[in-house]
């Protein structure tokens, strides 16, 4: 008589499902092996999305899709398990049912034109959890170019599209402890133009002023700003906001060889030293260039009267950041 081989005893292996939001950085899960599991072999369908080592560790959550662990109980592979791994971008997450959570907040806002500040009609505005996620909410402008919507709390990346322009891009905070309404500065196409530059900011200061100098044929420099609205067919100062919010919109028609040079002036607090009213404005700067190129500026933190934003090399159409702060009481002496 022979002694028959032994029946296998019951083993099992956790977790048998794995669901990761996509980073920037790789993710380490160990699965546990639990009961009759002599040396166990591993192997993915998909190592793009995850891999797993000979140690029973899956890496993983770099590259979104699906992945099949297969776990066998020893080096024969005997009696195999499988583990599923799902690596999503981050806004399903925010999006599905099973994770929402937070208060819904009440959004509404308009949509302007930044040549004339009039209202910019059935513009389509598109909130997403991600840059690159999937639409979440969507609504569109009624003919004056107002909008509102619900959305639970939170952090948006918002596309604002309409036939025409330029599309806008930016996040929006969905805070029920914040009030006010939303205003979407969209830019008409470029058509001829070199570039075009868009100031906003938020409640106070009341009157921030947009500045532009640059060169002239005969080499001196001109400035463009409020008390200077057009230079021969160079630039001119399309929109002049003198309270609060913006835009404040400039537009560049030519360029010739030379140092262009926009800067944003605290004309509210220009006779203040020390002044930080400009850093609290909460101001942004978009410039948009006719090759397609789109920059979007902050106002430093740091104190001053006169933020330099940018210079434009004149022969090459290069954007160079400069983003410091100063002070000038003076109106025509900033930028030059």
């Amino acid at each position: 008589m022979t002694d028959a081989p032994a029946a296998f005893s019951h083993w099992e292996v956790q977790p048998r499902s794995i669901r990761l939001s996509a980073g920037e950085f790789e993710q380490r899960i160990p699965l546990s092996l639990r009961g009759d599991v002599d040396a166990p072999v591993f192997a993915t369908s998909n190592p793009e999305v995850a891999e797993i080592g000979p140690d029973g560790v899956i890496r993983s959550g770099w590259t979104i899709g699906n992945a099949m662990l297969m776990v066998w109980r020893s080096s024969a592979r005997d009696s195999l398990r499988h583990v599923l791994v799902e690596v999503r971008d981050p806004s399903w997450f925010a999006d599905h049912p099973d994770f929402a959570s937070g208060a819904t907040v009440f959004l509404s806002g308009m949509v302007v034109n930044a040549l004339n500040t009039s209202g910019v009609g059935n513009a389509l505005i598109e909130f997403r959890r991600s840059e690159t996620g999937p639409t979440a909410f969507q609504t569109f402008a009624n003919a004056y170019g107002g909008f509102e919507l619900s959305v639970p709390e939170g952090f948006y990346y918002v596309e604002v599209t309409a036939p025409g322009y330029i599309a806008w891009h930016g996040w929006v905070n969905a805070d029920p402890n914040t009030s006010g309404d939303i205003q979407i500065v969209l830019s008409p196409e470029l058509d001829g133009q070199v570039a075009r530059i868009v100031l906003q900011w938020g409640l106070n200061p009341r009157d921030l002023d947009s500045h532009l100098t640059g060169p002239t044929p005969s080499g001196g420099r001109f400035h463009v700003f409020y008390s200077h609205t057009i230079e021969n067919e160079a630039a001119e100062l399309d929109v002049d906001d003198t309270s609060s919010y913006g835009p404040e919109t400039i537009t560049i028609h030519r360029l010739i060889p030379g140092v262009y040079r926009y800067a944003v002036h605290d004309y509210t607090n220009r006779n203040a030293n020390p002044s930080t009213g400009l850093a609290q404005s909460g101001a942004s700067v978009k410039v948009f260039l006719n090759d397609g190129r789109e920059q979007t500026f902050n106002v430093p933190n740091a104190p001053g009267t006169v933020w330099t934003v940018f210079e434009i090399d004149g022969a090459t159409g290069t954007v160079t950041a400069v983003n410091a702060m100063s002070y000038q009481s003076q109106p025509a002496n900033v930028g030059m």
